[in-house]
């Protein structure tokens, strides 16, 4: 080391504004590498940092009205104490329409009003406030509203609220009108979901609920679970068995045949929805830092070996007189240690400040880490990565420094340059070839594939993000690609409400607007084992229904599609046999094909979405639910989920704007669904990872440009770099009588050769993984 030391000294004066430089660009590249690799890694936990302090529940449970025969809580009270359940709080819904401006605004989108039994939104599933502050929960005339019910009603913080209070059941209570103040402005979980589960509504603390529990009309229950996810399927066992002791005393109390169930929503689904949602982000990152960290090995690299240059011929005397090729080697790279050393504390110092600009993305505003952060795994171990690969680089550029200089006859031809003379191209063509893959007359040129990989990484990561963020572009405005197969759909009352078949067939079968029209049921059914969500469609006219991908459509009784997810999740290919349904009910189906189906359904339970779920035709899916032939279930009997909630229609060609907005009018004004604004239309319901890919934005697009830029510097420096240590050569060409016109000529064909080799990797490359990424279905949730 002593020796290496010496040999550095006298040989490497006038280097310590290089090294300074070296370091540098290692500091700010790798900085940016290790900043982005960290954000993506913080991008992808911070939903689970959200989850953890929200206290979010592990399952939401639907008691879909007033059960007949039986106290009006004490459902509540029977789900809380079921086996497996650690902790419980609820919400009621109640019957209650805003009044502004002294007139009712009777719109299902924007009436909800969640008053808080037991702490719920305040709690557990605790909301994220956005301007205010949450009330106290013994407040009584206090509310919480939601950022769209603020912009539709033009109220904010400090504002009132009034409703209007109307029991469900005649001559309970009597219709109260009652104002609140706006105590702040939150948004409900769970966020970031399929927008047709964003909540719009008001949320009462329990104080208020306490005076108004005679406007009771459904509740939901939220519980966490002593197995997590893990336990869903025993809850639903244990919710099964509750219904069937309760559905006596609802037949005693209406002499009529009963069939409850208590809908059930998946959080841990809904959670692998939203995780998937932020991959996007997250790919993204990690591609930048990728070929950020690839930037800095290749532009380090460049730097590393201009100082290498300047002390490697003075070497060479040194070891004629007695200095070991060890010794030589060490005290090359003792400039370009300092460097690489000097350059990975920059880089970590640099990737921590740089660290309050993530998470990325729409869940940026909800993880509770704010500010400056030191991801340890990351920065310690990509730093330690980026150091080992670095020094390893200085070592192979400083042992082929020093060594021998090899003869022509050791050195190979380049395949490429042996082509272009063979046929006949220009002496400046074949020595430009020559030049951009054969090593220097010296023999100490880093080999081709060394120079390109870098340029070849650049590259294919600029193809990927264009295809990529080209593909997500295709996918969010082409709704048929998240399942959205038709012109208009009208929705009952968030898939609880079910229309009145004469007069829906009046307001739609008849109108000429109409080509073709289907209505929707949904529900969740045992397929395979497993507890999935299921569309049930009922073909009115013409064919009207989310689109088959593989397979065909249906046709006959007994045959169902499947989400390509789900398909994969059961183990099952089109043509096989798969069970349907649970106890008598259960009957065998075969799966004719898979489906895109749309992202909604019952609101707030499990239901279809991109990739996941199933579709039968409605007639099979009342059987399942066991339903008798000639069985009309109604909402609001606990049988909500298998009714005919939504109606999907193709217009006829050549209907005007003006046309569609009557027509929606006419059907939404008629309040088919018997409850006055419980129809409306329902705008393209996104699934989850399509809306936020919404919200990235030019996100790839600004992601691709940034990558070329650094392509682009990449490949300047990589051909610079080559001409430079062509210099001697191209000095002698010169002399020998080239021109200048000739000599830019043989750097031309250099360029166009390395740019040529680099495409052809690159682009096909980077299309092939672009696509990979872009079709790259999600990974199935837990349980």
């Amino acid at each position: 080391m002593r020796g290496a030391w010496y040999l550095w000294r006298g040989t490497a004066r006038g280097t310590g504004r290089a090294i300074l430089v070296v370091a540098l660009i290692g500091g700010l590249l790798g900085a940016v590498a290790l900043a982005a690799l960290a954000g993506a890694r913080r991008t992808d936990t911070a939903y689970g940092r959200y989850l953890t302090a929200s206290n979010a529940s592990d399952a939401l449970i639907n008691i879909p009205g007033a059960l007949p025969g039986m106290p009006l809580l004490r459902p509540i009270q029977q789900i809380s104490h079921l086996p497996g359940i650690i902790s419980s709080a609820s919400y009621i819904g109640l019957n209650a329409y805003p009044v502004v401006g002294g007139q009712l605004r009777p719109s299902f989108l924007y009436n909800g009003l969640n008053a808080s039994f037991d702490g719920l939104y305040f709690r557990q599933d605790k909301m994220t406030v956005l301007a205010g502050r949450l009330p106290p929960l013994g407040a009584t005339r206090q509310i919480v509203i939601t950022p769209g019910l603020a912009r539709h009603f033009g109220v904010g913080v400090g504002g009132t609220m009034t409703y209007q209070f109307a029991s469900p059941r005649p001559g309970l209570a009597p219709t109260i009108t009652r104002s609140f103040r706006v105590a702040a402005i939150a948004l409900v979980p769970p966020v970031l979901v399929d927008t047709a589960d964003a909540n719009e509504g008001a949320v009462l603390p329990p104080g208020a609920t306490r005076q108004l529990l005679p406007y009771y009309e459904y509740a939901w229950v939220n519980v966490r679970l002593a197995r997590g996810g893990a336990g869903i399927a025993a809850l639903q066992g244990e919710l099964t068995r509750l219904a069937a002791t309760l559905e006596p005393r609802i037949e005693a109390a209406t002499h009529q045949h009963a069939v409850l169930s208590f809908p059930i929503g998946r959080t841990d689904t809904v959670q692998a929805q939203v995780q998937q949602s932020i991959r996007p982000q997250v790919v993204a990152l990690s591609v930048f830092g990728a070929i950020a960290a690839l930037a800095t090995v290749v532009l380090v690299g460049q730097g590393l070996m201009q100082l290498l240059s300047r002390s490697a011929a003075g070497l060479q005397a040194m070891r004629a007189v007695g200095a070991t090729r060890g010794q030589a080697a060490l005290a090359t790279a003792l400039p370009g240690i300092l460097a690489v050393t000097g350059g990975s504390v920059l880089a970590v110092a640099g990737a921590v400040a740089l660290s309050p600009l993530a998470p990325v993305g729409p869940v940026r505003r909800f993880d509770p880490a704010h500010g400056m952060q030191l991801d340890g795994l990351v920065l310690g171990a990509g730093s330690a990565v980026l150091l080992a690969v670095l020094l390893s680089v200085l070592a192979l550029l400083a042992w082929r420094a020093i060594r021998p200089a090899r003869g022509a006859a050791d050195r190979r031809p380049s395949a490429v340059a042996q082509l272009a003379a063979a046929t006949g191209l220009p002496p400046c063509a074949v020595v430009g070839s020559r030049n951009a893959l054969e090593t220097d007359s010296a023999g100490r040129t880093v080999p081709a594939w060394v120079t390109l990989t870098g340029s070849v990484a650049a590259v294919t990561a600029v193809v990927i993000t264009a295809v990529f963020g080209a593909s997500l572009a295709g996918l969010i405005s082409h709704p048929r690609e998240y399942g959205w197969n038709w012109a208009v759909l009208i929705q009952a009352e968030g898939g609880y409400g079910t229309f009145r078949p004469a007069l829906i067939e009046r307001l739609v079968g008849r109108q000429p607007a109409v080509a073709a029209w289907s209505s929707f049921g949904f529900s969740q059914l045992s397929v395979g084992g497993r507890e999935i969500p299921v569309l049930g469609v009922q073909r009115r006219r013409g064919f009207v229904e989310p689109p088959t991908t593989a397979g065909r459509p249906l046709s006959l009784s007994g045959e169902i599609e499947l989400g390509a997810i789900t398909l994969r999740e059961l183990g099952k290919k089109i043509g096989d046999k798969v069970e349907v349904g649970s106890g008598p009910q259960q009957r065998s189906f075969t799966i004719i094909g898979t489906v895109t189906l749309p992202s909604f359904g019952v609101e707030g339970t499990q239901h279809v979405s991109l990739g996941q779920g199933a579709m039968l035709s409605h007639s099979d899916l009342l059987q399942a639910q066991g339903f008798r032939p000639g069985d009309q279930p109604q909402a609001g009997t606990g049988a909500a989920t298998s009714v005919d909630s939504a109606v999907a229609i193709d217009l006829a060609p050549g209907t005007t704007q003006q046309q569609r907005a009557r027509l929606v009018r006419d059907i939404t004004s008629a309040n088919p669904d018997r409850t006055q604004g419980g129809s409306y239309e329902l705008d393209r319901a996104k699934a989850a990872a399509v809306a936020n890919a919404s919200g990235m934005g030019g996100q790839p697009l600004a992601l691709a440009l940034g990558l070329a830029v650094a392509a682009v510097l990449s490949l300047a420096l990589t051909v610079l770099a080559s001409v430079r240590r062509r210099r001697r050569e191209l000095a002698l060409l010169k002399t020998l009588g080239m021109t200048r016109h000739q000599l830019r000529s043989i750097v031309a064909w250099q360029t166009t050769v390395t740019l040529a080799i680099t495409a052809l990797i690159s682009i096909p490359l980077g299309i092939a993984l672009g696509a990979a990424r872009r079709g790259a279905p999600p990974r199935p949730p837990p349980g």
